[in-house]
């Protein structure tokens, strides 16, 4: 067998190690095949590329419009994208979550709190570590913990998950999807092949997902900050399990670390998937013991009273909104990077008051700066990179205040991805607490 494989980053590198292994010739397609497909006009190139090829496997960020895509299609090769095809291959039950935000800290802790009763757990997808990776040495008694994409989601076919979640949908990644229907079609796909046997976990505080339930033959739970449903919902400081024929407390929500009301529902997904995968509600006390996830609304350091919140991790609108209603105190707030096709004006019209100053960089700062002053924001400060942008954010913030990262953009404009970008913020805080405990001590020498 043969196989072409689209994108040569780590989800690219991963299985093809994976189909080598499995006895099958794979090479990497091209990027002018990818991209511009000047090649494929080539009948005579075309035919020797696809000559005995078996199937495409593309990576998650690949374009369904991708020329080589178009061409393969003509000549009836199978596609498949690299989550799917891993996924064919795991053993063992899976517990599988989208949803616009909040993805990587349930899944996080998800897998956080079935390695606490010695449960051997494979955590993958869209958190960063590809399916292929860990595919073949899966056991039948192992749990495989997946954070999907839309990207993942967007074509599938094969996708059999013991329990699937959809958090929340909000607009995002319309450059790649086009329209909120095919991305809310995306989602949906996540419960396609579920069966009877199987459940499906729904934020039912999410307006629009409850206007976009997916059609199902798996069995519907709700989990709900505000209401009790059928499912997990919380009552007393406490989270409660209600299955229409007895309510059951779980776990108390007092010692949580988690930042922000927003992570209340992360948690109550979580605690509900765990709670139907095990039946073990003991194990759910070590939620109090759960840090969060890095880049994701995470504390990095006070500076003179001055604290700095890393969220590079919120690359939506949504998002930031998000990150935004966890904190009471003035905001100094970095936006911008990469485009992804959706204009400004939610997050200006739903922006809190105890935004101080904005501080703009990036390929989206001139649209980012037209929609706040279309909301009568004045504060606005346009950098060229998020190193100025955080020195500016620190100049201007006061004692009390806080910095806050949170991009509401891709990064790659300037960065190769949203963990580059956190880490880079987090190491100009370093380097600006370093030059302000030399100015300290300079001051106390010549007091001396």
């Amino acid at each position: 067998m043969k196989a072409l494989i689209l994108g040569n980053g780590k989800s690219g590198q991963s299985v093809f190690l994976m189909l080598e292994k499995l006895g099958i010739t794979a090479q990497f397609a091209s990027s002018e095949d990818i991209n511009s497909g000047e090649n494929l006009k080539d009948e005579e190139y075309t035919d020797r590329l696809f000559q005995g090829l078996s199937f495409i496997v593309t990576s998650p960020g690949i374009s369904p419009s991708s020329p080589i895509l178009k061409t393969a299609k003509k000549h009836k090769i199978k596609i498949i994208g690299e989550f799917e095809f891993a996924t064919t291959f795991l053993k063992g039950d899976i517990i599988s979550v989208t949803g616009t935000n909040g993805k990587t800290t349930t899944v996080s802790l998800i897998n956080f709190l079935l390695r606490n009763i010695g449960k051997t757990v494979h955590i993958g997808g869209n958190i960063g570590i590809p399916v292929s990776s860990f595919a073949l040495s899966s056991k039948k008694e192992d749990i495989s913990v997946l954070e999907v994409s839309s990207f993942q989601l967007n074509n599938i076919k094969k996708l059999k998950t013991h329990i699937s979640a959809i958090l929340n949908i909000t607009p995002d990644h319309l450059n790649y999807h086009k329209t909120m229907k095919n991305y809310i079609r995306a989602k949906q796909n996540i419960t396609k092949c579920q069966t009877k046997k199987d459940y499906l976990l729904l934020n039912a505080d999410d307006e629009l997902l409850m206007k976009n339930i997916p059609k199902t033959k798996a069995k519907i739970l709700y989990f709900s900050t505000k209401t009790k449903v059928v499912g997990c919902y919380v009552k007393k400081e406490s989270i409660y399990f209600n299955d229409n024929f007895k309510e059951e407390k779980l776990v108390s929500l007092k010692n949580i670390k988690l930042v922000g009301s927003h992570n209340i529902s992360n948690i109550l997904c979580a605690v509900l998937a765990v709670y139907l995968e095990t039946k073990n509600k003991d194990l759910l006390c070590e939620i109090c013991n759960f840090q969060g996830v890095e880049h994701r609304i995470e504390y990095v350091k006070n500076i003179n009273g001055i604290s700095f919140f890393n969220d590079s991790k919120a690359t939506n609108i949504s998002s930031t909104l998000v990150a935004l209603s966890s904190f009471k105190c003035g905001i100094n707030l970095i936006l911008g990077g990469s485009d992804k096709g959706y204009d400004f004006d939610e997050l200006f019209a739903k922006n809190p008051k105890n935004v101080k100053n904005i501080v703009i960089f990036g390929q989206t700062k001139q649209k980012i700066a037209n929609s706040a002053k279309k909301f009568g924001y004045k504060n606005i400060h346009i950098c060229k990179t998020l190193g100025e942008s955080t020195i500016l954010c620190f100049n201007l913030a006061k004692c009390g205040e806080i910095v806050l990262l949170s991009p509401a953009c891709a990064s790659f404009d300037q960065f190769k991805d949203f963990e580059e970008r956190g880490a880079v913020f987090k190491k100009i805080v370093e380097e600006i607490n370093v030059n302000e405990n030399a100015l300290t001590s300079c001051k106390k020498n010549k007091q001396v």
